[in-house]
């Protein structure tokens, strides 16, 4: 099983992975999203996707991915924290929907358990997307909705 770590990294064609709104100084805390393109950066069944990374004393309130390209055959995620109920915000995803298909934590159609109506993360952490299938051919985008607070 293998770990691709995308943390804080602009998106690269060439990696196939990155960041499309990295978090900075100047926008403390509201909306991430990541990109990973498995026709560039394969992945294996089992393997996990460190998305993005948490930052501490947040209070996250949505998590999703939308199919950019779908990957043509079985193809299921899990998105959550991999220590702590790794499918926490998304059970099962079929990526293989239709294109411009959004899963989200808010859906009860995605199976969501432990953080479907949101999750205070007092420590920093990786959003994790496990991989349930290999998969080799599609794109998509995983997002977080997030307050930064000063609670811890």
């Amino acid at each position: 099983m293998a770990t691709v770590s995308n943390v804080e990294s602009p998106f690269n064609s060439s990696s196939g992975y990155g960041m499309t709104s990295p978090r900075t100084d100047d926008v403390p805390g509201g909306v991430m999203a990541a990109m990973i393109d498995c026709s560039v950066q394969n992945m294996g069944a089992g393997d996990i996707w460190e998305a993005m990374t948490i930052p501490a004393g947040s209070v996250i309130v949505e998590v999703g991915i939308s199919i950019i390209t779908a990957e043509g055959g079985t193809a299921t995620v899990d998105i959550g924290f991999t220590g702590d109920s790794p499918d926490g915000f998304i059970d099962g995803a079929d990526l293989n929907a239709a294109v411009g298909i959004t899963y989200n934590s808010l859906n009860a159609a995605t199976g969501a358990d432990a953080f479907s109506g949101g999750r205070y993360q007092a420590a920093e952490d990786t959003l994790d997307v496990k991989f349930v299938n290999a998969m080799d051919a599609g794109k998509y985008v995983v997002f977080c909705k997030y307050i930064l607070t000063n609670l811890n």
